[in-house]
């Protein structure tokens, strides 16, 4: 096969393993906060440890690219669904 073909499936195959952390981060990322709305303090340790420990396995094992995905992926998922929105008051007057 032309070296042509094993260029685009790599930079495919990069794409498709960016798009695929970004979903995982944002998985991820709504089970901790999703862990951190329970009133159990164990299970709020837990769930951070087990964040922490799978942003530190990236860290070593995959490349900067898929690190990004996960990064950009777990970011967004606290920065929508971690932030507090304020309450609507209904002024009755």
């Amino acid at each position: 096969m032309p070296t042509i073909v094993f260029d685009v499936l790599e930079i495919l195959g990069a794409f498709f393993r960016f798009l695929g952390l970004v979903v995982f981060g944002l998985g991820t990322g709504w089970l901790t906060l999703h862990g951190f709305r329970k009133e159990v303090w164990q299970l709020q340790i837990a769930v951070f440890l087990g964040f922490i420990g799978v942003a530190i396995a990236m860290a070593t094992f995959q490349t900067a690219g898929a690190l990004a995905g996960y990064a950009l992926g777990a970011g967004i998922a606290i920065l929508v669904w971690g932030i507090p929105r304020p309450k609507k008051e209904d002024d009755k007057d």
